[in-house]
């Protein structure tokens, strides 16, 4: 399984606690562009997060068309040197674009709305996080369709939540997520031997492993509600059986196991010839092939820490 990053966290948490005047972004020049209209200039505030019904950073671009979320990543016992400075905190800030439907889904499934129609300025109203009221100009709104009915046209529309349409959506959007991993040649599956020729059945469950790692990043920006769902519309058991994958992992037919060893010999007497070697009742390969060996003539180990006659 491909690592995922090693510290996710809120960013506006994360930038707060931090006790240091710089920190190191990484975004695409278009979004510090500035047009000539002071009010048309990118915008960073907090929205509530889908998923965790938190606030968290996000960026508006200049004209408030795109939405980016910003989220800060972390590994321990790392710094930047920036300048003649150094900088404590090693973590990196970044922006990715993010479909704004899974912003605007959570305030469309809350139960005073989702029975009846609304447009999107009665359906998006937030008195905590008051910047939501960016996202109804959003581009890629149209694809609410997909995850609600609709009633109306041009810019007077009535949204209705629909849960058939935004599970076939979302089953879209993690087929279409696992075909890009597949291709791209992402391993997920830790166990698996890359030069290990797969039956048809392994295939199957190669790609089981697949949709269940697309579905839970897809998960991440879903309400619970909606990813529980999500889980049962995909045949995504709650607790799986562990299947090993490792090719050259031993047939436990072949394993010795060496707690069944037993000495064939009393070492603390004399050495007997007469005498036959205590068995156990059921003896193991080893002990077989030992008994076969001819031991005349041979001295026990016992003998080699006697005493010398003088």
């Amino acid at each position: 399984m491909p690592k995922r990053p090693p510290s996710r966290q809120s960013s506006s948490k994360a930038i707060q606690e931090a006790d240091q005047s710089q920190w190191v972004f990484l975004m695409n020049d278009n979004l510090l562009e500035i047009s000539g209209d002071i009010e048309e200039k990118p915008v960073i505030c907090q929205l509530r997060h889908p998923k965790t019904d938190e606030g968290c950073l996000y960026l508006f671009d200049q004209h408030g068309k795109n939405v980016y979320e910003i989220i800060k990543y972390k590994e321990e016992f790392r710094s930047w040197l920036i300048g003649e400075s150094v900088q404590k905190d090693g973590g990196i800030i970044l922006t990715t674009q993010i479909d704004p439907v899974f912003l605007v889904l959570p305030y469309l499934i809350q139960q005073d709305k989702c029975s009846k129609y609304m447009t999107l300025d009665q359906i998006v109203i937030d008195d905590k996080y008051t910047e939501c009221r960016r996202l109804p100009d959003c581009n890629g709104l149209n694809e609410l369709t997909q995850v609600a009915d609709v009633k109306g046209e041009n810019d007077f529309k009535g949204y209705r939540y629909n849960k058939d349409k935004t599970l076939s959506w979302l089953k879209a959007k993690v087929d279409n997520l696992t075909d890009g991993i597949i291709e791209k040649g992402i391993q997920v599956i830790k166990s698996q031997s890359a030069m290990y020729v797969k039956s048809n059945k392994e295939e199957k469950l190669d790609r089981d492993a697949y949709v269940k790692y697309s579905y839970g990043m897809i998960s991440d920006y879903l309400p619970l509600q909606i990813s529980q769902e999500l889980k049962t519309y995909l045949g995504i058991p709650d607790c799986e059986e562990k299947v090993s994958h490792n090719p050259v992992e031993e047939p436990p037919a072949k394993r010795v196991k060496l707690e069944d060893i037993k000495p064939l010999e009393d070492y603390s007497k004399q050495n007997d010839d007469k005498k036959k070697p205590t068995l156990s009742k059921k003896l193991s390969m080893a002990q077989k092939k030992l008994e076969k060996i001819d031991k005349k003539g041979m001295k026990s180990l016992s003998s080699f820490f006697s005493p010398k006659p003088k």
